[in-house]
């Protein structure tokens, strides 16, 4: 302060000084705020693009060969879809998955989780996930996941058990979400054709249906272990996590590389494999759609395509 000034007249010099300072900033980010602000057309829906307000945010948990399959053929190719998150216990598919994701939208904001408490609890903004472990988990996701808030949709088959379909039914109709299983047969044109011959009576009269297995596969299961292998680190693969609802068993990579097939802990054999599809398009041809066998159709927030 310069001398001679009194107490209170260097107070208000203070004063004077502050308050221009901030009339001066004031006024700056008023003049920011004039400036023209450019929004992309896209955040907007324009050009085509669907404003993300419209979007539906997705994620995925457990994504192998099946899933990357529906990554590719559905979900990444719909405008209305983005997918920001992938949840697995194997470290080589979170990050495939992930280099997928990114290179299609040209970023690297896919987040991976290895945890899937975590992932539901900490992505409240993801709206539905696509689960397409192997069978034995497919249930407990589904379920954990449609108390998070979250709309599902799960590869067949819904469940290893009649009393886990009815957890997942239960557990739909009492957070309101919906749950949506892969029999896409019921969706196909050439059986939905047969279906509509059968119901019009142009098939004659049908007193009894067959529904297929596909070749190869077999209602036998295994129920043997395979020998004990180290396991790997937690952060390559979870073994406890992997198992999930199943019984403990030692690990062995072949179990995580696709042997859990036949496994009767880990698999529903061809009965749940491809009769998933099959079952379902007779019962639904024969009119039978509230059957136990097909009790999805019973509620409206239920789809089966």
């Amino acid at each position: 302060m310069k001398e001679g000034l009194s107490g209170l007249q260097q107070a208000e010099r203070v004063g004077t000084l502050n308050r221009r300072h901030f009339l001066k900033r004031a006024a700056a980010a008023s003049g920011a705020f004039a400036l023209p602000y450019l929004i992309p057309a896209s955040a907007l829906g324009r050009g085509g693009a669907v404003a993300p307000s419209e979007r539906i945010v997705m994620g995925g948990i457990g994504i192998g060969n099946r899933g990357t399959a529906d990554l590719r053929s559905g979900i990444l190719r719909e405008a209305d879809a983005q997918f920001v998150a992938i949840c697995d216990v194997r470290k080589d598919r979170r990050e495939a998955v992930k280099k997928l994701v990114d290179e299609k939208y040209g970023n690297a904001d896919c987040a991976m989780y290895r945890d899937m408490r975590e992932f539901l609890a900490e992505r409240t903004d993801i709206d539905a996930v696509l689960i397409a472990t192997s069978d034995r988990w497919h249930t407990t996701a589904s379920v954990l996941a449609m108390r998070a808030g979250k709309d599902v949709y799960c590869e067949k088959p819904g469940s290893m058990t009649i009393a886990q379909g009815q957890a997942v039914v239960k557990t739909a109709q009492r957070y309101g979400r919906v749950f949506q299983t892969g029999t896409q047969r019921l969706s196909e044109s050439n059986f939905t054709v047969a279906n509509e011959l059968l119901r019009l009576g142009r098939l004659g009269e049908v007193r009894k249906v067959y529904a297929h297995i596909a070749g190869g596969t077999s209602a036998n299961m295994n129920r043997a272990w395979l020998p004990a292998e180290p396991e790997p680190l937690v952060e390559e693969l979870d073994w406890n996590a992997w198992l999930g609802p199943a019984p403990w068993r030692p690990y062995n990579s072949h179990y995580v590389h696709g042997g859990w097939h036949g496994q009767y802990d880990f698999h529903t054999s061809c009965i749940g494999e491809w009769g998933s599809h099959t079952f379902a398009q007779c019962h639904v041809a024969m009119s039978f759609k509230l059957t136990s066998c097909n009790s999805f159709w019973q509620f409206g927030h239920f789809i089966i395509f």
